[in-house]
């Protein structure tokens, strides 16, 4: 593996047995995971060159491509993490999903209306935080997934009173056009549209609205925001240990469940290289 610094090229080679183990906990959501250490070291000029061919344009392109696309996904896994523990540490409750009726596929439109939704959203409830992301679906059609807390019964709108549940379709069609989309409430329906998905635990939560962000890593302009998101930092710190020993062995010494915790998830890389579990209090759990 390597990495490229400032147009030098460094190298790296895992430790073996030696594994970084971190732990990051917030509003009873515990995230707990295992990485090899890896050693970098400058690489020599000599190296440098076996990667750029002149002779070879095509061997050269590709190394190219192959390198934009790691660090692609690179920004990505860095952008679903923040979004993840933004939503654990605001403690959102709510889940509202924005669709077009229309085939709408042009992500920096959707980027645009929902700003113009979430202004909106804030007017008529007086304070509305919020961290949302997009996917773009089979048909093509962009939609977004947003967390925030729950709002209220009514809200004035317009100098009417309006029932919440029915606030973002009304705000987001004024935005989208008359008839052109809705906000539903929830994680919307389950595959192939059958039935309503139970409301999620503030982990779930989070897990679901950061996974697009990696989905469609290769699809998002890599200047964009990959998602979007109130104004705030997370203030929880991650904490580091170092582990010597099988990847076994760090899994039996950090693997920990509480009084009163539930695994969200819990699992081992592909190739046996991390570990990852995560946890949270029961009464986080929203399931209905």
């Amino acid at each position: 593996m390597e990495r490229i610094i400032n147009g030098m090229r460094f190298e790296g080679q895992r430790v073996e047995n030696c594994w970084d183990v971190r732990t990051w906990s917030c509003n009873g959501v515990v995230e707990r995971s295992a990485r090899p250490v890896i050693e970098w070291t400058e690489a020599t000029c000599e190296g440098w060159s076996d990667h750029l061919d002149p002779v070879d344009p095509v061997r050269d392109a590709e190394w190219l491509e192959e390198r934009r696309l790691h660090s692609l996904k690179k920004s990505a896994s860095r952008a679903k993490t923040q979004c993840r523990r933004f939503i654990i540490h605001e403690g959102f409750n709510e889940m509202l999903t924005l669709t077009y009726r229309e085939n709408q596929i042009d992500r920096a439109l959707c980027k645009v209306h929902f700003e113009k939704w979430c202004r909106r959203m804030k007017k008529a409830l007086g304070s509305f935080r919020f961290c949302a992301s997009f996917e773009c679906q089979d048909r093509g059609s962009m939609h977004v997934h947003c967390a925030t807390h729950k709002m209220p019964k009514l809200a004035l709108y317009r100098g009417v009173k309006v029932l919440t549940w029915k606030l973002g379709t009304r705000i987001w069609r004024d935005v989208v056009g008359a008839d052109n989309g809705l906000c539903f409430v929830g994680a919307g329906s389950g595959r192939f549209g059958k039935g309503r998905r139970h409301k999620l635990s503030l982990a779930k939560m989070a897990n679901y609205v950061s996974k697009y962000i990696l989905k469609d890593f290769e699809d998002a302009p890599s200047e964009s925001n990959r998602y979007s998101r109130s104004n705030g930092d997370v203030l929880a710190d991650v904490h580091v240990c170092r582990f010597n020993g099988t990847l076994i062995d760090v899994v039996a010494a950090c693997f920990q469940v509480n009084d009163g915790d539930v695994i969200v998830s819990h699992r081992v890389g592909h190739f046996g290289d991390s570990w990852w579990l995560c946890t949270e209090l029961a009464d986080k759990r929203l399931d209905s």
